[in-house]
């Protein structure tokens, strides 16, 4: 009975949901287990990449250590809101109906790609292209607020989905992450030939999210703390440049000026 005890004790400690052990403090927490899919240069799966590294500079210097797995979005999510195996997912914006907490300070900027076939003939103007068509993205991603469309939504739940419907004209432009539609695109054997692609103009912010609980809220506290201090020293800047991928948001440009005028 006692060893059975003791085994339900360790898998709670392990466990990203740790935060509802009696008696936390701050000094239990030795490593973040942090997830998202595999992108290249950002989050790569031998655990190199920006987000893996800016994530380091945040905690290690703590003495808390990065443990980075890369997992498909729609499960990788479930673990860090279900089942907790996971504190904390990168890529989710604000906007998101998951229960998540979310630091001051984005991670990186993320513009999404439409794309439409050739055979439309479309003639692309901005985000006026999108009025008066059908337009399909991805369930919860909201890439326009509700009242700004003037346009009709249809949301997909894969990639996949939302190229099938645009290659059978239920949608006329499908908005989407370009990684995901590189690989719908290549999943189903398509060609890039057939379609146009665009960036979308306006970028989002991305974060990283991490799942409800007092663990979190400490994690968040330490990354709005570190961040800052990143910046004053010029290590974030450096890891921006050294992967040449991502973009610095707004909230963190800020501080690049306060840093600048001190």
């Amino acid at each position: 009975m006692r060893l059975w005890c003791l085994c339900v004790l360790l898998g709670l400690a392990l466990n990203a949901g740790a935060d509802a052990v009696a008696g936390f403090t701050a000094s239990h927490i030795k490593m973040v287990n942090v997830v998202a899919p595999e992108w290249p240069e950002y989050t790569n799966k031998d655990g190199s990449g920006l987000y893996w590294d800016i994530l380091r500079a945040v905690y290690e210097p703590a003495g808390i250590r990065v443990k980075p797995s890369t997992v498909p979005w729609n499960r990788a999510l479930k673990m860090v809101t279900e089942y907790r195996v996971y504190n904390a997912i990168i890529g989710e914006t604000r906007n998101s109906s998951e229960p998540l907490l979310y630091p001051r300070y984005a991670i990186d900027v993320e513009y999404l790609s439409v794309m439409y076939p050739l055979t439309a003939r479309i003639n692309w103007q901005g985000m006026n292209t999108l009025k008066g068509k059908t337009i399909g993205w991805m369930k919860g991603y909201d890439v326009v607020p509700a009242a700004q469309r003037n346009f009709k939504l249809r949301e997909y739940r894969s990639s996949a989905e939302g190229l099938q419907w645009l290659q059978q004209g239920k949608i006329d432009m499908m908005v989407d992450e370009w990684d995901a539609i590189q690989l719908a695109l290549e999943d189903a054997g398509v060609g890039m030939d057939y379609f146009e692609v665009r960036d979308m103009p306006n970028g989002r912010d991305v974060y990283v999210a991490f799942g409800e609980g007092a663990v979190s809220e400490y994690l968040i506290s330490e990354y709005n703390r570190r961040i800052p201090e990143l910046v004053a020293s010029g290590e974030l800047q450096s890891l921006y440049r050294k992967w040449q991928a991502g973009e610095m948001p707004a909230q963190v440009k800020a501080l690049l000026k306060t840093a600048s005028a001190q």
